[in-house]
């Protein structure tokens, strides 16, 4: 830590989308690993107080153990403080009962047992620069999931930290797709802007959590273009992807070049700047995109073997 009693500043570092593959498995983007070295090599040379990674640490770590295993030893060994939360590759995205990619238990105890909790909440620093983080696995919100209603509990027993001078929070879905009012879009019709935000009732609901201890900032990914929207006295951040762009065209002050952000926290104020990658890889991978299905995957393309064995729900 910088933190002195004159309140120096320090910084935290937010990187969300990162992607990390294997060429064990059936697809593979080696475009996206060299992408994260990058983004790494960057964040070390920046030398941040803290790292926060808002999901999506792999490419399909909700059925290759492997990858949350390798995931998790890459950000370990960054020489800095890590704090991570799942993305909808760890465990899953919302829930409807059409969809094959929805949240299911099985991953979440996956990633439990080698990440640890999806939820937790600290302090870091001193005075006017001390600033509270609070991370949670939003895609639980309207699951129905019996984690669901451990998480919701976990939610109404926060209160406000008198210490903190700044509440940031950090989920892996934007709280909505275009602001913040916006009414539920329909999961077939409009399934693209409906997969990226929270539904309605769930944003409201914890909207209400994070006015009640104090936000002040919250970042999100999953939408893998940068975008700062201010509402109610709150900037939320939805995050730059370091595998891939998304989205770019959407919004009129959307962004969609690759990197991270890095935040500076000095006496009453929180400061963003983004970091571009300073490189983007043009290698070329293999496999197909989207999410699908255990069945039918080719595992034969796969160029290192032995190749995975995906978990199954009953692994």
């Amino acid at each position: 830590m910088n933190n002195s009693e004159n309140y120096e500043s320090w910084s935290f570092v937010f990187a969300t989308d990162i992607h990390i593959g294997s060429l064990r498995s059936y697809r593979f983007q080696p475009a996206w690993n060299e992408n994260w070295k990058t983004a790494r090599s960057q964040i070390q040379q920046r030398r941040p107080d803290l790292v926060l990674v808002g999901g999506d640490m792999t490419r399909d770590g909700s059925t290759h153990v492997e990858e949350l295993v390798e995931s998790k030893h890459d950000l370990e060994t960054m020489g800095m403080p890590v704090h991570v939360i799942p993305g909808n590759h760890e465990v899953g995205n919302k829930w409807s009962p059409d969809s094959s990619v929805a949240i299911r238990s099985e991953y979440l105890h996956r990633y439990q047992e080698v990440y640890g909790a999806s939820e937790w909440s600290f302090v870091q620093g001193t005075g006017s620069t001390t600033v509270r983080f609070t991370g949670l696995n939003a895609f639980l919100l309207g699951s129905g999931l019996p984690e669901e209603a451990l998480l919701r509990a976990w939610l109404d027993g926060l209160e406000r930290d008198s210490r903190a001078a700044h509440h940031v929070w950090m989920i892996h879905p934007s709280m909505f797709a275009d602001r913040f009012d916006e009414a539920d879009f329909d999961p077939v019709t409009d399934r693209v802007p409906w997969y990226f935000g929270l539904n309605q009732v769930d944003r409201e609901y914890l909207w209400d959590v994070m006015r009640r201890t104090g936000v002040t900032q919250v970042l999100s990914g999953h939408i893998h273009c940068r975008r700062h929207v201010r509402h109610a006295g709150v900037d939320f951040y939805l995050g730059p992807a370091t595998a891939f762009p998304q989205w770019g065209e959407r919004w009129p002050d959307g962004d969609a070049t690759l990197g991270f952000m890095e935040f500076t926290v000095s006496e009453g104020a929180i400061t963003p700047e983004f970091v571009p990658l300073d490189r983007v890889s043009d290698q070329v991978g293999y496999g197909p995109g989207g999410n699908p299905p255990i069945e039918g995957r080719d595992y034969s393309v796969a160029r290192e073997q032995p190749a995975f064995k995906p978990c199954r729900d009953e692994d």
